[in-house]
């Protein structure tokens, strides 16, 4: 099936946000200008997607589950994930199945914090890399999106284990999952779906051109990154 990954790279202070509703907009009054700031960026990308699909001219309601997971409050629309990092917003949305996405800026992390979920096949795909921080980071944002479509936290990262090596994944809670993910020379990015993710169509989206596709990834137009990686589910034993 068809995602769509949408990314923002913006430094603007303003937000067009006419697609958004006086309620949405209420609601973040009260936050912090960073958290407001994120907050809206998120929502603006995935309105505009929602027009582009759906032609709704504003973005439907949105609640979130116990565990802070958002979805829209209508059940027949798509399923959802935003992700932010740095100067970069993203948003990831699938008409049917379940999401997750993640965004990481390269950066040094606690050594002990990865390394405590890192099977030995991903230690041995990390060593084999020319550049480790690189390696390590796309690892994390894989894990993490994977976390983040099934709506766990990194409380959960043992139920989750990578093999880079062989292109696959063993996840204890999502049983069939595929994740595309790509690294850049600041950024890396994964994008999740269950049950499967066969074609990711990426728009890049600023305030003056509105959305414009970038890419599309798929078994006919595969990545041309060297960084690239696919990832699917092995069979739970």
């Amino acid at each position: 099936m068809v995602c769509h990954f949408i990314r923002w790279d913006t430094t603007s202070e303003t937000l067009n946000t006419y697609r958004l509703s006086s309620d949405l907009l209420e609601k973040t009054l009260n936050f912090s200008i960073k958290r407001r700031r994120r907050f809206l960026q998120g929502r603006i990308l995935l309105a505009e997607m929602m027009f582009y699909l759906y032609r709704l001219p504003v973005l439907p309601p949105i609640t979130t589950t116990p565990t802070g997971r958002p979805y829209f409050v209508e059940p027949h629309l798509p399923d959802f994930s935003f992700a932010y990092a740095g100067n970069t917003v993203g948003a990831l949305l699938s008409l049917e199945g379940k999401v997750g996405l993640d965004i990481e800026v390269m950066r040094a992390r606690g050594r002990n914090l990865q390394r405590q979920y890192q099977s030995v096949a991903e230690q041995a795909w990390i060593d084999a890399q020319d550049d480790r921080l690189e390696a390590e980071t796309q690892l994390w944002s894989i894990r993490q999106s994977v976390l983040k479509l099934s709506g766990l936290g990194n409380d959960e990262q043992r139920t989750l284990h990578l093999h880079p090596f062989s292109g696959h994944l063993r996840s204890n809670t999502m049983p069939n999952v595929q994740v595309m993910s790509d690294a850049g020379e600041y950024l890396s990015w994964a994008c999740a779906r269950s049950p499967g993710l066969d074609r990711l169509i990426c728009w890049q989206y600023d305030d003056q051109r509105g959305l414009q596709k970038s890419a599309e990834i798929s078994s006919r137009s595969p990545s041309p990154s060297p960084h690239f990686l696919k990832l699917s589910s092995l069979t739970a034993r």
